[in-house]
């Protein structure tokens, strides 16, 4: 379902001379404690998606429908704005218009859509490589024609930097936002200078990802950056907490050195609510 408060939210923060981090949602629950510990708004990645509900690679094997299926649940219970990683669009531009109606359906705020050439063509090398410029830009077009609610934000996203050069970039970029892209996502900028002058040659909101956080967001902001994106380190930290904990359960047989608030875990799972509940309609 379309939340047009929450896609109104989101073109707030983006537009509100701030810079924020959004924090990495790959379940119901992580954007619920996104919330709870104040984050203004969230991404959904297609590597973390990846990993989480298949454990395989960033390499277009998640489809469509298994991401829809997946932000449908986050959506539906997260109270803060979402911008999903929706890829290329699964496929040329008659796919991306399928991929739009779905995620904004399933409830996202932002639909990333970039221009790498996927999946993978037999026989190239190890970079990647990019779409031809009419081809992207007709992509971005066709998506921004698709979303149903104009407050969906389409965010136009290329990785191109390292490959052909700041100057490519930015030309990419201004063709994506004349199609009417509502936000330019530009990926591994590493140089400060030409982050300096990137917000110049838009008028719309930046994200930068993959980018080093030795910037400060108040710096990034008076920048004309919107959302700084330094990576997914939590979702791998909470991993790593995962492993060792199962570690110690096996070389101990016990969580004696875990702490654990299961309270807040509770209120995170709604128990309460669920026990006024059994207590309405479920006793004899």
């Amino acid at each position: 379902m379309i939340n047009t408060d929450l896609n109104t939210k989101l073109r707030g923060l983006l537009n509100n001379g701030n810079c924020y981090n959004p924090a990495t949602i790959f379940n119901p629950l992580s954007a619920r404690i996104a919330g709870d510990v104040g984050f203004k708004l969230g991404i959904i990645p297609g590597r973390i998606i990846s990993l989480d509900y298949l454990s395989e690679p960033d390499l277009m094997l998640l489809t469509l429908s298994e991401l829809t299926e997946t932000v449908r649940r986050i959506a539906k219970n997260s109270e803060i704005p979402l911008i999903v990683d929706a890829d290329n669009g699964y496929g040329n531009a008659l796919n991306v218009k399928r991929t739009v109606e779905s995620l904004e359906d399933a409830g996202v705020s932002g639909i990333s859509l970039e221009d790498t050439d996927l999946p993978i063509q037999f026989g190239t090398p190890k970079k990647p490589n990019f779409l031809d410029l009419k081809e992207a830009t007709k992509k971005i077009k066709i998506a921004v024609d698709s979303r149903k609610d104009i407050s969906t934000c389409i965010v136009a996203r290329t990785g191109c930097y390292p490959h052909t050069g700041f100057d490519d970039m930015i030309e990419r970029g201004k063709a994506y936002e004349s199609e009417g892209a509502d936000v330019i996502f530009y990926v591994n900028v590493n140089s400060k200078d030409h982050i300096y002058k990137i917000a110049n040659h838009h008028n719309v909101p930046i994200i930068l990802g993959n980018n080093s956080t030795e910037i400060p967001l108040e710096e990034l902001a008076n920048m004309g950056i919107s959302v700084s994106l330094p990576g997914h380190k939590a979702y791998f930290v909470a991993m790593e907490a995962y492993r060792d904990a199962i570690q110690r359960l096996l070389e101990t047989g016990n969580f004696s050195d875990f702490n654990v608030d299961m309270d807040k875990i509770g209120e995170l799972s709604n128990e309460d609510e669920y026990s006024n509940l059994i207590d309405k309609y479920m006793k004899g």
